[in-house]
């Protein structure tokens, strides 16, 4: 493709060079660059973009895109290499505009599904791809854990990818058959314009709280609930929480074509009644009643059973329900998909126990707050509850969450996250600083395997045992270094060891 092409949509000054040379990559990392390539010099976090121009160019660049006022660009080097210089106003705005080019605007060519809001992501997402499949529409994934299609998944780097990724991998969705995709919209994504130019048939609401707020985040929650609006405009179609409080100034789109509600109110046109929590064993599940109204759903009553737990995956499982039906999918194929469904780390059971033990993501106060909340409902004997906190993040979510802790757990242990470049002793200091002695049992175990381990040999029939932080993640970051970790394997590997001991007493 012509460089003058690939920016046709592009409001752009050429500062030096030519439009007139063959273009056949993009990139945007100065590491990634492949023949022929045109480099977008987008910021990070700590590093001006246009910081490795200069090793793009002893990469083989054919063109640099910059934006902003203050940029420094060594003309002679360009001049040398024959490097043509473009100016734009956004660049990231320009890349998103030029990668959908590149691929011939996938997103126009498949239904795409975007979840967004604060909890509840991951999970909707993954039971929309479920009932999708169910149904023989072949469906592509893109969020915090996996991307990719059937057969093809990768474990994902970010929530919602740089625009140029996000385009590539919906142009390999549908070169491989994928009629739809469904994908996690984080603020983060909205704000650096990594969504721009995608074709949004639904967007999804889940729910909204202060989150991600602070240093390399959003200023404030105004900023925050204002990013989310945001999608919102990009949408044809609207999956709305009917119970979130702050629903309507979240889908302020006037022009939206439908909005289809969900929850537990009256005016939800697809409501949860008669919610029945149960437990097998080491199995927590959910029952509830479905009235689905006219016209989004077809007046009809279903039974829906969960094999995961909490009320708050009842609202999960809505929202896809409520997407799916809108979307004219038989009864059917929801209630089998819903009822099977599974999530890495998110409320995630993992058997061999005489107790459930629960592997989830919750790595703030207030997701942990409504996942021990929801388990307590089951009336446990006891929750046990292993976590940490990340370090080189915001301090006052060790607080939040030593509160929550400390007044929702029976048992807490408090061991490592992902310290990063912290003492993992300090941050184990600082979340004990915010709990309360008097009420509960607390135990120290800086190492993690430690801690699990010791979390499930107190484990009796009867209670609970909570392994939350990390849910998904395979490693942890210690001293700057990326190691293996994985709760869930270590949760595994300690049943296991279990199951042999006893087979062998057995054999005695």
């Amino acid at each position: 493709m012509k460089l003058s092409e690939l920016i046709k949509d592009v409001e752009y000054d050429v500062l030096y060079g030519t439009l007139d040379k063959e273009i056949e990559s993009i990139a945007y990392h100065s590491e990634k660059i492949e023949k022929k390539a045109v480099f977008f010099a987008i910021d990070g976090h700590k590093e001006h973009g246009t910081s490795y121009i200069s090793e793009g160019i002893r990469n083989g660049i054919k063109a640099v895109v910059l934006g902003g006022e203050a940029y420094y660009i060594d003309r002679d080097q360009c001049a040398k290499h024959n490097v043509t210089v473009i100016h734009v106003s956004d660049v990231r705005k320009a890349l998103a505009k030029s990668a959908s080019r590149m691929y011939d605007e996938p997103s126009k060519k498949m239904l795409v599904i975007g979840v967004t809001g604060t909890k509840g992501k991951t999970t909707v997402t993954y039971m929309i791809r479920q009932i999708l499949e169910a149904a023989g529409i072949k469906t592509g994934l893109i969020g915090t854990i996996y991307s990719g299609f059937e057969g093809n998944f990768t474990f994902s780097k970010m929530t919602t990818p740089q625009s140029l990724d996000i385009q590539r991998l919906m142009n390999q969705m549908y070169e491989n058959g994928c009629k739809a995709v469904v994908m996690e919209v984080s603020s983060q994504g909205v704000m650096h314009k990594r969504v721009e130019c995608v074709d949004f048939d639904i967007g999804v609401f889940t729910n909204i709280s202060p989150d991600h707020i602070g240093e390399g985040e959003h200023k404030s929650f105004d900023e925050y609930l204002s990013w989310k609006s945001r999608f919102f405009d990009m949408c044809s179609m609207a999956v709305i929480n009917a119970d979130d409080e702050r629903w309507q100034q979240v889908v302020t789109n006037e022009r939206l074509e439908k909005r289809i509600f969900y929850g537990l109110s009256d005016n939800a046109q697809f409501r949860a009644g008669d919610i029945r929590l149960w437990s097998e064993k080491d199995i927590l599940g959910a029952q509830y009643r479905l009235e689905a109204k006219k016209p989004c759903g077809d007046d009809s009553s279903q039974e829906i059973i969960l094999n995961i737990p909490g009320k708050f995956n009842v609202y999960n499982s809505l929202a896809a329900i409520a997407t799916c039906k809108g979307l004219g999918i038989p009864w059917e194929y929801i209630k089998e998909a819903i009822k099977t469904v599974k999530i890495p780390g998110r409320a995630e059971l993992i058997g061999g126990f005489d107790f459930p033990v629960i592997v989830d993501y919750a790595h703030n106060g207030i997701a942990l707050e409504n996942l021990l909340l929801s388990l307590k409902k089951y009336n446990p004997d006891r929750i046990i509850l292993v976590f940490g906190c990340g370090g080189n993040r915001d301090k006052n979510r060790r607080y939040d969450m030593g509160r929550v802790a400390s007044s929702l757990a029976d048992l807490v242990i408090v061991t490592s996250d992902n310290p990063r470049t912290e003492p993992p002793e300090q941050i184990i200091s600082d979340i004990m600083s915010a709990m309360d002695y008097d009420i509960i049992r607390v135990i120290e175990i800086a190492d993690r395997k430690s801690a699990i381990q010791r979390a499930l040999e107190e484990g009796r029939k009867g209670d609970i045992v909570v392994i939350a932080g990390k849910g998904h993640e395979n490693y942890q970051i210690i001293a700057g270094e990326t190691l293996h970790f994985d709760d869930r394997e270590v949760v595994m590997d300690f049943a296991s060891d279990n199951l042999l001991q006893t087979r062998g007493k057995e054999n005695l």
